[in-house]
């Protein structure tokens, strides 16, 4: 799939996902087949791979790859975003190289790992990877990160040829998203929310759809608030709105909170519990959790998912 058809006119409902691990720590491609025929079930053909929910940052480039390949064999006619983010923009630019082989569509951008920019520094670092980069390239905007993504950088930064969109997760700021669309108006460039709560007022915004870690373990709820807004059903896309901020607020809990890797667990325990991953296990080895932890993130699916999330029995 071509990624200079990135529509204007139909929303993208892209599934940020996470990277299945094997018991030993490699990457379990079987798993992440099983993932990937679970999002296409469900509805999403559209994949964020290596990003933030991927783990990025813990990967080395063999597993990047194995990721983007895996996932490209499994579904020809998705179209994959792959993350490149790194330590600089010789390492983005290596990275983005290494995806586009592997079967990457658009690569996506993060500013630099670690160190503090400011704007003007953070416009240069963009632009060098944009000229270079044999993929579209998309730029995103996380809080984790050092050096935010402010309105007027994004403005500038939609000006480049190569710069076709902004994932925003945003920390739940809603009037951002008109903020960004306004100051990049008349610009071939896409807005995508990464926060669930605001996937629909984004939609209602004018923003273009979303990237979220959620839809790996409820895409057909995502669908069905595409579904109901293409077809201009808003009571149906606000009941389908409210479900995913019911869903979304598992994040706000102090528990899920306290580390990186208990966020991911509230993806991965349900995928798991499914069958589609085979373990809930990351990058980090040895990483376990409490049984009322588990207990809590269990109950609160069988609370807020279509059925029960019923644990694996050997």
């Amino acid at each position: 799939m071509s990624p200079t058809r990135l529509s204007m006119s139909v929303p993208h409902l892209i599934a940020a996902l996470v990277t299945p691990f094997t018991a030993a720590g490699d990457i379990d491609r079987p798993s992440l087949e099983r993932l990937v025929a679970y999002l296409l079930q469900g509805g999403i053909d559209e994949f964020f791979l290596v990003g933030s929910t991927g783990e990025s940052p813990l990967l080395d480039e063999a597993d990047r790859l194995a990721i983007v390949e895996t996932a490209r064999q499994a579904a020809p006619q998705a179209r994959i975003y792959a993350g490149v983010s790194g330590l600089g923009h010789r390492h983005a630019l290596r990275n983005a190289r290494d995806v586009q082989r592997a079967g990457a569509d658009v690569a996506v951008l993060m500013s630099p790992f670690f160190v503090a920019l400011d704007q003007e520094q953070l416009v240069d670092y963009c632009t060098r990877v944009a000229d270079g980069s044999p993929l579209p390239l998309a730029v995103y905007h996380h809080l984790r990160m050092p050096t935010p993504f402010a309105v007027p950088t994004v403005a500038r930064l939609a000006q480049h040829p190569n710069i076709v969109a902004l994932k925003d997760t945003n920390g739940a700021d809603a009037n951002r998203c008109a903020e960004i669309l306004a100051a990049t108006a008349g610009r071939p460039f896409r807005f995508l929310q990464g926060v669930e709560k605001l996937v629909l007022p984004t939609l209602e915004a004018g923003g273009h759809g979303c990237v979220v870690a959620q839809g790996c373990i409820a895409p057909q709820l995502f669908r069905s608030l595409f579904t109901a807004w293409q077809a201009g059903d808003l009571a149906g896309a606000r009941a389908a709105q409210e479900r995913i901020t019911a869903l979304w607020g598992i994040f706000t809990r102090p528990e899920v909170r306290q580390s990186f890797n208990h966020f991911l667990h509230t993806l991965k325990l349900p995928l798991h519990q499914r069958g589609v991953l085979a373990t809930t296990g990351g990058a980090l080895p040895g990483i376990r959790f409490e049984p009322a932890y588990e207990a809590m993130i269990t109950s609160f699916m069988q609370e807020h998912l279509d059925g029960a999330v019923t644990p694996r029995t050997a």
